[in-house]
């Protein structure tokens, strides 16, 4: 980087801050996908255990997110 243009600098640091903004965007939708399911009578035990399932993928991917924004 220290060879970089003042243009090259700006354009990374650009791009650092678009990645940054998309990546707290992500977050915040995987932590919304990921609350608590509660109980229902109004969904089957198999929807239930299909909203399970993919709270656990949305988990995975919510800490995917926030290792990359580290």
């Amino acid at each position: 980087m220290a060879n970089w243009t003042e243009a090259e600098l700006a354009e990374f640091e650009r791009r650092v801050a678009t990645k940054l903004e998309i990546l707290d965007e992500r977050i915040e939708e995987y932590r919304e996908l990921t609350k608590p399911i509660p109980p229902e009578n109004a969904i089957g035990r198999v929807s239930r255990m299909d909203a399970i399932n993919n709270r656990s993928v949305n988990e995975a991917a919510l800490r995917t997110a926030e290792q990359q924004k580290a």
